[in-house]
């Protein structure tokens, strides 16, 4: 099927025509009113708009009913209340083979570490947007707002001023093109949690939050400062963990 994505920047309507048709569809999708912020940012700066697939309805006012769609949905599923599912492609057989020969194991007990790394694979792939969650419940009293259901094109997290862009992810990894050309020549800013240190040859993780304390205490005129921490991160997944069991699985 032939995809048609648009960017608001296709379109030649105006701010006020733009601004008609966002309050026309804002009130149908029932969003937080954190997103008439995040609106008028994006509307300063029209290039900050994601690309979205129209389908065969190609008009600015389609275009602005899918991103409010976007940001919605996301409200609607929010990651720690996510139902894991069984993964989409079948394992290897040759993979596990090669384990038991190599390892000398039984092909029950080589059955037992698979489902264990399915598991593991299952929480990976979940963590990344619930560390999103995570830091979303603690930044915006600081004036953050989260920018979930990619509606700003490769950034997770703006300062309510639109002053100040934030992209987040989970380790310090190879960025994807997308992300980096946006960041060129403008002030979105970058921060991963996880990182490395070796001692005696020895990996052991290394935790980024103070740099994060530091972006958006930045943009934070209270006096009182944001204190994310791996301490309190860790309570936070244990509890999403505890009440909901199906958020992982090992199928």
């Amino acid at each position: 099927m032939a995809t048609n994505k648009k960017t608001i920047t296709d379109f030649k309507a105006t701010d006020k025509e733009f601004e008609a048709a966002y309050k026309k569809y804002r009130d149908v999708y029932n969003v937080s009113s954190d997103l008439n912020i995040l609106f008028n940012i994006a509307l300063k700066d029209k290039e900050r708009f994601p690309s979205i697939n129209l389908g065969s309805e190609i008009s600015y006012e389609r275009y602005i009913e899918r991103w409010i769609k976007s940001y919605a949905d996301a409200e609607n599923s929010m990651p720690s209340k996510h139902i894991a599912n069984p993964k989409s492609s079948c394992s290897d057989p040759a993979v596990k083979k090669l384990v038991e020969i190599a390892t000398g194991i039984s092909e029950s007990e080589a059955n037992a570490q698979e489902r264990h790394h399915n598991l593991f694979m299952s929480a990976e792939n979940i963590q990344g947007d619930l560390l999103e969650e995570y830091i979303a419940l603690n930044v915006r009293e600081f004036g953050w707002l989260w920018c979930k259901g990619n509606i700003i094109r490769a950034v997770d997290f703006c300062s309510a001023d639109g002053a100040t862009y934030l992209q987040v992810k989970n380790k310090n990894n190879t960025e994807n093109s997308s992300s980096s050309a946006i960041r060129e020549g403008t002030e979105i800013k970058k921060w991963y949690r996880l990182g490395t240190s070796k001692q005696g040859g020895i990996c052991f993780p290394a935790y980024k939050w103070e740099s994060l304390n530091e972006i958006i205490n930045a943009n934070n005129s209270s006096t009182k400062k944001c204190n994310l921490s791996e301490e309190d991160y860790i309570t936070f997944v244990s509890k999403v963990a505890a009440e909901n069991k199906q958020i992982v699985c090992d199928k």
